[in-house]
């Protein structure tokens, strides 16, 4: 046979391969052999149809959270994904450098999701959120961090800090100093920052950012934001995004609002990533899953095709796996999430009690990774 699972009548889109219109994917093995109109069945040894449905490459959420104090969404993490067409994972910044070789043992070795992480620099990570693990500087090595993600460099993408007035305390911007410079020891990883009530204006933290570097959560309504004195979007945030600093949405219980969220978007101030900022606290209130997240931003205006590219080809080259994931081009790793988008009449609710009336949601069907079935609707 040539292909052990066709995928037969769906609409493919795929940002990154170019591709947003009715064909047939053909699977062979743990990879994609082709993605072409009407495939032949007879040469499949398995055939679904999913004709009304959307076929989307597997989806990435690039920060979220699986081992926030040992726990979490810990071993709830590949159902969690299974359920909700995610195929990767990156934990954002739960361990550090003492704390992040439990988390590969426990976790990362064992997942049937694809994990990968960035690495606090407190050597504590987040293991304790009841005190800030920046107000306490002498958690904080350079050297350590840069090695840990150099011995890791598989598992590891860069280095996260939050600089948050409550987890740095009096510290002011050395936290981020501390994680720049580590991320550069590490070979010039990128840093990835969140920037919800900081302790000092965002410029102030986006001058010390380079090209590749992320922001996350920026648009909270917290403190400090990407918003000027007028209620627009401020020149020194316009002038990141021309210097090619990353925008990730990171939704979270306290990282989204939607007023905030409609100037950026009506100023054209697009996310380069949406992800889920998902803790277990986080899916049983406003962020509930990634697809939910991603169904806010359809509501807010963003097209279908963009949203779905800030959760496949987006965060695939952040990743540097593009056209190994989050594609559906010949070749890729067979990770591919079937979605229906569902018509109705949905209420929608931002971190600040703000609601959205929404006429549209991304519902999951089935989960394919590395080519098996893995979780199917009903």
């Amino acid at each position: 046979m040539k292909y052990n699972l066709l995928l037969k009548g769906g609409k493919i889109v795929d940002a990154a391969a170019g591709l947003d219109g009715r064909m047939d994917v053909g699977v062979c093995g743990e990879f994609i052999a082709e993605v072409a109109p009407d495939l032949n069945p007879a040469e499949a040894r398995r055939v679904m149809d999913i004709s009304g449905l959307i076929v989307a490459p597997g989806l990435i959420d690039l920060h979220a959270h699986a081992f926030i104090a040992a726990g979490h969404l810990g071993l709830e993490t590949d159902i969690t994904c299974r359920s909700t067409g995610v195929t990767t994972l990156v934990d954002a910044g739960s361990c550090g450098a003492a704390t992040f070789q439990g988390f590969k043992e426990i976790l990362m070795d064992r997942a049937e999701t694809r994990l990968r992480a960035f690495l606090h620099i407190s050597s504590t990570g987040l293991a304790d959120l009841t005190v800030g693990e920046s107000i306490h500087l002498n958690f904080h090595d350079p050297e350590r961090a840069a090695e840990t993600a150099v011995d890791h460099s598989e598992l590891i993408l860069g280095i996260k800090v939050r600089q948050q007035i409550e987890a740095v305390g009096d510290n002011g911007l050395e936290p981020l100093r501390l994680a720049k410079r580590a991320a550069s020891l590490a070979g010039g990883l990128p840093t990835m920052v969140h920037v919800t009530h900081p302790p000092v204006p965002l410029s102030r933290m986006l001058d010390l950012l380079e090209p590749g570097d992320i922001v996350t959560h920026f648009l909270h309504g917290r403190g400090m934001g990407i918003l000027d004195d007028d209620g627009k979007i401020s020149d020194p945030v316009k002038e990141a995004r021309r210097r090619g600093i990353v925008l990730d949405v990171g939704h979270g219980r306290n990282h989204l609002n939607f007023p905030v969220a409609r100037v950026a978007l009506g100023e054209g101030l697009l996310p380069d990533t949406i992800s889920s900022d998902l803790t277990r606290y986080g899916r049983e209130g406003v962020v509930k899953n990634l697809l939910h997240v991603l169904s806010k931003f359809l509501n807010l205006g963003m097209g279908l095709a963009p949203v779905l590219a800030c959760a496949t080809a987006n965060p695939a080259h952040l990743l540097g796996m593009e056209g190994k994931i989050g594609t559906l081009r010949k070749g890729a790793v067979a990770d591919i999430a079937v979605l229906a988008l569902e018509s109705g009449d949905f209420v929608f609710e931002d971190c600040d009690g703000n609601t959205m009336q929404g006429k549209y949601r991304l519902a999951p069907r089935y989960t394919i990774r590395q080519g098996k079935l893995t979780w199917q609707w009903k």
